[in-house]
């Protein structure tokens, strides 16, 4: 009877894994140079949209590649209440965005001032929320926004 050690179980995963890596490597340099220069384009696209959260413009020609990212909006100053829509990010990091009825509120006991937030859909109210004005970013002013 064989006995199975922890030794012999990671040389038989290395030993399997090696030929997927050697069989993607052929895979690569017997493609075309076409393929091969679209699939790297298309890799850089997509590393550039999960950076900036853009999708880049792509501008092709026959003898180069060029990608422009663009800038993300200009963010707006606040204009009376209003619907606006508004980025922010989640404690997790992820961002959100959205449109929402805002009201700059000034403190009655410290300087400052916070916005309140209402959530409207079909003219009925759903939730109101405080934001912060360090914590969010006005991106610009829905004055068609058709869920008033």
């Amino acid at each position: 009877m064989t006995q199975i050690t922890r030794r012999s179980v990671l040389g038989a995963i290395a030993t399997a894994a090696t030929p997927v890596k050697f069989a993607a490597a052929e895979v690569a340099i017997s493609s075309t140079l076409d393929e091969r220069l679209a699939a790297a384009k298309a890799e850089i696209i997509a590393c550039l949209t999960e950076r900036y959260g853009v999708a880049p413009e792509d501008v092709g020609s026959e003898r180069g590649v060029f990608v422009f990212v663009p800038y993300p909006p200009e963010s707006v100053e606040y204009d009376g209440p209003a619907f606006y829509e508004v980025e922010g990010k989640y404690p997790n990091g992820n961002k959100w965005c959205t449109t929402l009825w805002l009201e700059r509120v000034d403190y009655q006991t410290v300087p400052g001032f916070y916005y309140r937030a209402e959530s409207r859909w079909r003219g009925r109210l759903e939730k109101t929320i405080r934001l912060k004005p360090g914590k969010i970013r006005i991106i610009r002013r829905r004055d068609d926004y058709p869920n008033a």
